[in-house]
């Protein structure tokens, strides 16, 4: 007899898949794993990468008209952090660069006397004064970059204070439905990972611009004093070595997108063979092995990325200065032949020799700098258009301030569809809840319980129709965060704060130096978490994070106690609990729900509890039941179990499995 038909009917190479569906025999090779195509193709458009290797495809002529704009955001931002130390380095960079110039052309006095008539001596004593101004002006010049260090050093760590203390500030207020925004995510982290990072180092990066850029033109200055003529000679010495400049820079840009790519695939494995969450798992798997070997593999990769790139720059540098070299042939012969026709004294053509080699060096730097200014400024760039529309997607500051009691909220006819979806998480939701009540939102999973109360707690706003008013204002004339301020919430998966045990009571408040020790123990006590505390190293004082030196772990039951303390310490005109024992033991269980909703009822505050456990919310004054968005059902236990509807169906269902289990048990 058959069993249904369907193991008969699967074909070789199938297996059953969800609701009859047939479901391939995956590949030989594991996705992911080990293959023989190029793993980097997957990761080139991952929100780290949208400017890495931008200035090798930018032109020159690119390059150069961006620099100023550049320098001039840059600077407004260094004004903005320490218009001293900004000053300082401006004008000590001017001055530096000054130094060397007067420090080149002194050199220049001292061969002078050196190649003058006379004995030798004669000449080297003459010689000694100039010698000596040589020395001042390169110490002088050691001072003033000095002095560009320190001014460096006071106003780089405020321009990333300042923007990293503004980021977070702008990411930690958006609204909550911005949050679920995954292109909102991925400008977030690509902000916070590569626009702080860069914000700190493009300020030296511009200053060793400016030195370059003045150095080159102080050079310049100096051959044009010697005479004329030697400036297109310092074009011909220079360009070429400039040209492999740009191949190199770009060459190594190109290199370290390939390189990056596989970088950070080879920081996630790291991270998983590191991360304490991931070490109970990864070794009952034991999945090291397979960790190590995609791991080796990748950095196997990494180092025939960096011997290829070692060997083409070793190529373009030689071919470089094989060109540069005919370009200095030339120009030596040049300066030869102005010393014979006598248009240059000996002296100055051998200050010229000092000068020309100077540029090429401060011209090879130029370009490094100029690539890694222009590719780190988008960075930075993308930073500040990020906290500009964070700006505008910031709750509303303005408005009445909620009211610090509420006697009755309700909703009229709401709806509410999350940004990228077409189905409305809520459509045409309508109660009223009042103070003193303990409500139940009820359902199966994506009926819009948790969504409800968010609106009720004020995180979301029923801009898609509707009205959610407080004692009869409408929420949208309030200040959003003062709503926000009036709601406790207590959510399943609770945030471990990574802070001592009182902290992650007060936190709820908005402050961790002041705390109400007695309100602070009676929210332990109802919660449950008044044993936990106290059996901690410390106590109150414990540390609640492994991550820490001294620190504690707790289970998470044991922190589902914390974080309703949490919500309780916050005494807050509504309260919410969002499956907050679904991790908690039985006994814990009924023991927060006896204290939390039966034995301390506030007359003042409202208290809505989410479960999927239809035995914990027998007792509420009222159960309203969730269904595709829509409430279908409400009243109370008797009264649904009455209407014999979905509510009663599901009641029964669990029912009847307790009594199933407690018969076997039996």
């Amino acid at each position: 007899m058959s069993t249904g038909g369907d193991a008969d009917a699967i074909r070789p190479g199938a297996v059953p898949g969800p609701r009859g569906a047939e479901l391939p025999l995956p590949p030989a090779a594991v996705p992911g794993g080990p293959h023989d195509g190029d793993i980097a193709d997957g990761l080139e458009e991952a929100y780290w990468s949208v400017y890495d290797g931008a200035a090798s495809k930018a032109t020159v002529g690119q390059v150069l008209a961006r620099l100023p704009r550049i320098v001039r955001r840059i600077g407004h931002l260094a004004w903005i952090a320490d218009r001293t130390a900004t000053v300082a380095v401006v004008v000590l960079q001017l001055a530096s660069a000054a130094m060397t110039a007067f420090g080149l052309m002194a050199s220049v006095a001292v061969l002078r006397e050196l190649f003058a008539e006379g004995p030798t001596p004669d000449r080297v004593r003459a010689a000694v004064p100039q010698l000596l101004v040589v020395v001042g002006f390169l110490s002088a010049r050691a001072l003033l970059e000095a002095g560009v260090a320190v001014a460096q050093a006071r106003v780089t760590p405020k321009i990333r204070t300042a923007l990293e203390c503004e980021f977070l500030t702008l990411t930690a207020h958006v609204r909550l439905e911005v949050v679920d925004d995954a292109d909102w995510h991925d400008e977030a982290y690509r902000a916070n990972d590569r626009g702080l990072f860069y914000a700190r180092q493009i300020v030296g990066q511009v200053v060793s611009l400016a030195a370059a850029l003045l150095g080159l033109v102080g050079t310049a200055g100096v051959l044009g004093v010697l005479h004329p003529a030697l400036l297109p000679l310092l074009l011909l010495s220079v360009l070429p070595v400039g040209a492999a400049a740009v191949r190199t820079a770009r060459a190594r840009f190109h290199s370290f997108k390939r390189w990056n790519t596989l970088q950070r695939r080879v920081r996630v494995f790291s991270w998983l063979l590191l991360e304490r969450d991931a070490a109970a798992e990864l070794r009952s798997d034991t999945a090291q092995g397979a960790l190590l070997e995609e791991h080796h593999r990748l950095t196997t990769r990494i180092a025939e990325e960096d011997t290829r790139l070692g060997v083409s720059s070793a190529g373009l540098t030689l071919a470089g200065r094989a060109v540069g070299g005919i370009g200095t042939g030339i120009t030596y012969a040049a300066l030869g032949a102005m010393l014979i026709a006598g248009w240059l004294p000996l002296a100055a053509g051998a200050g010229a020799v000092l000068a020309i080699q100077a540029a090429q060096s401060t011209l090879t730097r130029l370009v490094d700098v100029s690539h890694m200014v222009y590719e780190h400024a988008m960075w930075v760039d993308d930073l500040l258009a990020f906290q500009e529309r964070c700006r505008a997607l910031q709750p509303r500051r303005s408005g009445l301030p909620a009211p610090g009691t509420v006697k009755a909220i309700t909703l009229n006819d709401v709806s509410f569809t999350y940004p990228g979806k077409e189905t409305p998480a809520l459509n045409g939701i309508s109660m009223t809840l009042h103070a003193g009540q303990t409500v139940a939102f009820v359902g199966v999973n994506g009926s819009g319980k948790s969504t409800c109360a968010r609106l009720l707690a004020g995180l979301y706003e029923p801009r898609d129709g509707g009205t959610v008013r407080w004692d009869g204002v409408d929420v949208l004339d309030m200040d959003a965060e003062s709503l926000q301020a009036r709601v406790g919430c207590v959510l399943q998966d609770p945030v471990r704060f990574p802070f001592s045990a009182l902290a992650n009571l007060t936190v709820s408040r908005g402050t961790l130096t002041e705390a109400d020790p007695q309100r602070a123990l009676d929210a332990a006590r109802a919660s449950g978490a008044e044993q936990v505390i106290a059996g901690l190293p410390g106590r109150w004082e414990a540390l609640l994070s492994k991550r820490f030196r001294g620190g504690q772990e707790l289970s998470a039951g044991q922190w589902a106690k914390v974080a309703v303390a949490r919500g309780l310490y916050k005494n807050a005109p509504v309260l919410l609990l969002d499956e907050p024992t679904a991790s908690m033991d039985p006994r814990a269980e009924h023991a927060v729900y006896e204290a939390v909703l039966r034995d301390n009822p506030r007359p003042d505050q409202i208290t809505v509890l989410i479960s999927h456990r239809l035995a914990s919310v027998v007792a509420c004054d009222r159960i309203f039941v969730f269904d595709a968005g829509r409430i279908t059902e409400s009243g109370t236990h008797q009264e649904l179990m009455g209407l014999d509807g979905e509510y009663a169906s599901m009641f029964t269902l669990q029912a009847a499995g307790y009594r199933a289990e407690a018969e076997e048990t039996a």
